[in-house]
């Protein structure tokens, strides 16, 4: 009993606290608190170590080191989640597309791309020719040809050049605007760059990319059987 009051004196609550509250950011996912979670458990290990020896000022000062580092990201990453500035609508779709991503890892996302109405009548892309852009349309209408044929229309939620951007090679058709159109430019070398930093981004990014190939699969699955029953009516 004694030994068990010894380990739980009050001295080393702190220290208790501490290696319980960098243990837990060690589960976190979210870069923003487990940087806060260490920052706090770091500081209670120094209060730790103040309160139990003089002859850990090493420990102390390797503490305020690592404080210092996690505060600057911090700085960093409270700039970028106030730096995302949207309309409505344009918050709605972009947290809803990107969730499971905090608002830092939107702001990166974001910083790759440009905000951008087209006209009715602008091809984004030209059927076998290079893409240096991956398009992501927030509101308007979009047609899609290959090889001389209409085949689709796109909307709200889809890409424009996703093939482009995942394989590197000339556009397999030509999307034209059908009318007005707000949508999100993005430079793929940039979003590269992002994505090769942030694992989560570049999941994130390759899982919605793949959601919305398959809905267009699906469509033109769709109008393909619809056809084949025309056909035999």
């Amino acid at each position: 009993m004694e030994a068990l009051s010894n380990y739980f004196a009050i001295s080393d609550i702190p220290g208790h606290l501490s290696y319980l509250i960098i243990a837990i950011s060690y589960c976190l996912s979210n870069i923003y608190w487990l940087r806060v979670a260490a920052v706090v458990g770091l500081l209670l290990e120094i209060l730790y170590f103040l309160m139990t020896s003089s002859a850990l000022y090493a420990g102390i000062a390797w503490d305020m080191i690592f404080i210092a580092i996690n505060a600057f990201h911090l700085v960093l990453l409270t700039r970028d989640r106030f730096s995302i500035k949207l309309a409505a609508d344009e918050h709605s779709l972009i947290k809803g597309a990107f969730a499971g991503l905090h608002d830092a890892q939107i702001a990166q996302i974001l910083k790759a791309g440009t905000w951008r109405s087209v006209d009715a009548g602008t091809r984004l892309t030209e059927e076998g020719q290079p893409v240096h852009e991956l398009y992501f349309i927030q509101r308007g209408r979009l047609g899609v040809q290959a090889r001389g044929a209409h085949v689709a229309e796109l909307g709200q939620g889809c890409f424009v050049g996703e093939i482009a951007f995942l394989t590197g090679n000339a556009a397999t058709a030509t999307v034209v605007v059908d009318e007005e159109t707000r949508l999100i430019a993005f430079n793929h070398s940039r979003l590269l760059a992002i994505c090769k930093r942030d694992d989560q981004i570049a999941a994130a990014m390759h899982r919605l990319i793949g959601r919305d190939l398959a809905s267009k699969i699906a469509r033109k699955d769709l109008r393909l059987d619809r056809a084949a029953v025309a056909g035999q009516a």
